[in-house]
């Protein structure tokens, strides 16, 4: 970041609604809704990059906090307190493009509007015990694999 001059030319992209209303209900006020845009946005258009793979290739910019990145993450929010589970290793978790999405207009497909944090709990709720069962599948299977 340092050598572009501090500013991020990334943009964030998921594939899973639910992950970006987790992230957003951060920003949620009484004052701030939240809006999602549902768009249409080619795999191939994107860097590629899974968020464990950032991890590993950018802990020097990013520090060393960063160096040590586990496949599975807990990430605690407004719409989630306790927290839900992402796999750092699937690229569905987060995408990303770089500076703008070519053709925003034609590619929006939806938007959806949520004006409460109560309404973002309730949306997200099947989706965070789905993520929390594929966690514990994970972790199973990975305590099974091991002599």
């Amino acid at each position: 970041m340092p050598k572009i001059g501090g500013i991020d030319p990334s943009i964030s992209l998921h594939d899973d609604w639910q992950t970006t209303c987790i992230i957003a209900s951060g920003y949620a006020s009484s004052e701030k809704k939240v809006h999602l845009f549902e768009l249409s946005v080619p795999a191939v258009e994107t860097v590629g990059w899974t968020l464990y793979e950032v991890a590993q290739r950018g802990w020097q910019h990013l520090g060393a906090q960063y160096a040590d990145h586990a496949q599975w993450f807990k990430f605690p929010s407004p719409a989630v307190p306790q927290g839900t589970w992402f796999d750092s290793m699937l690229q569905r978790t987060e995408r990303y493009g770089l500076y703008s999405v070519p053709h925003l207009q034609s590619r929006l497909r939806n938007i959806y509007v949520f004006d409460t944090l109560s309404q973002l709990q309730t949306a997200v709720d099947p989706f965070v015990k789905v993520m929390a069962e594929r966690q514990s599948a994970s972790a199973t299977h990975s305590r099974k694999a091991q002599p």
